[in-house]
């Protein structure tokens, strides 16, 4: 189910990225962006059913509703048996490179430094310091309604068995913010009766980590891209997949919006060297040939695409134009998102075996 499908922090009607894989009954949820709450309970997912989540970077349009949507189900929560893992990157500045003078970010002259103490959090460091921000609000409720039979009950684990469990999953030795995607075997990230769950690096600089991941059921085979460009590590993971969930942005009309301002060439290099764009620019075989959407479907052999973290997403590019930029280079079936959409997974893949 696509909770949420648009890119970036713009507001628009749309929520951010937020997506929920639900296997007979329980959820996995993929990424946190603005509008989980809303849409979670709009579609009538059930909270203690949610078994992980998974979040792909830390861009504000995947986590910020990442510790809020813990915070307001709490009453939901089933504490005698509900323990969430929350998978997602690890602090970048353990990682190099060495040459920079801020670690985990690239070197840029004349560039403040935010926070310099911990420039880079991962989730493990991102979650403790919101449990921090949230103080006032957490001390609160655990004097006030969060009392069963009058003991104090906070989610954040000081009173028992923590609601959430961050884990930052490891990267080869050799990746960092220089070498965000190097080749790699996926990464075991998660397992249990319904799913096995792996991840690897992709390519969305100057962000890393940043993750894309495969979740194998009894039902078919899912891959959520995440944010990145066209890589080989994406193709590896998601080869022979059911289902590609990919991001993708219509480069030209969103260059377009930027027309005439400074920005116009910044956004191009930005869209082209760390997004997918919705058909392939450039020559194949050139140095900056940039494979479409539809492309990097094809080359991973899926069986069908589904395009979410659209860009523009307000209507200037149409569905129907998503559509058909992706059926250009991609013959599987094609859906472009929207949000509070649900598909069938194993209908997909059976739709999938029978054309082929």
């Amino acid at each position: 189910m696509l909770l949420g499908t648009r890119a970036g922090p713009h507001p628009e009607m749309r929520a951010s990225a937020v997506s929920a894989l639900v296997v007979d009954g329980a959820i996995y949820i993929i990424d946190a962006g603005a509008g989980l709450i809303q849409r979670f309970h709009e579609a009538g997912l059930d909270f203690g059913q949610v078994r992980s989540m998974f979040i792909t970077h830390l861009h504000s349009d995947h986590i910020a509703d990442y510790f809020m949507f813990f915070n307001v189900n709490f009453p939901l929560w089933r504490p005698e048996t509900q323990q969430i893992p929350v998978f997602g990157p690890g602090r970048a500045d353990l990682s190099g490179p060495g040459t920079s003078r801020t670690p985990g970010m690239p070197d840029l002259a004349d560039t403040p430094v935010i926070s310099p103490e911990l420039p880079t959090p991962g989730i493990v460091e991102m979650t403790e310091l919101l449990k921090q921000a949230y103080a006032f609000d957490l001390n609160n409720a655990i004097r006030t309604t969060r009392r069963p039979d009058g003991v104090p009950l906070a989610f954040t684990g000081e009173t028992g068995r923590p609601m959430i469990v961050p884990q930052a999953i490891p990267t080869p030795g050799h990746a960092h913010v220089e070498n965000p995607s190097p080749t790699m075997d996926p990464i075991e990230v998660y397992e249990d009766d319904r799913v096995k769950v792996t991840a690897i690096l992709v390519h969305h600089p100057p962000v890393f980590p940043a993750f894309a991941y495969r979740f194998d059921t009894p039902h078919g085979s899912v891959v959520f891209s995440g944010d990145t460009t066209s890589c080989r590590n994406l193709v590896e993971l998601a080869s022979s997949a059911d289902v590609l969930v990919n991001e993708v942005v219509a480069v030209d009309e969103a260059v377009a919006m930027y027309e005439g301002t400074a920005l116009a060439d910044t956004y191009r290099r930005q869209f082209l060297t760390g997004h997918t764009p919705l058909v392939s620019h450039g020559v194949p075989g050139a140095p900056d040939y940039v494979p479409g959407v539809g492309a990097v479907a094809t080359e991973a052999g899926v069986g069908a695409l589904v395009l979410t973290h659209l860009y523009p997403a307000d209507g200037r590019v149409t569905h129907e134009q998503f559509l058909t930029g992706a059926r250009s280079e991609f013959a599987g079936t094609v859906i472009v998102g929207d949000d509070l959409q649900s598909y069938d997974v194993s209908a997909l893949a059976a739709r999938t075996a029978a054309s082929s």
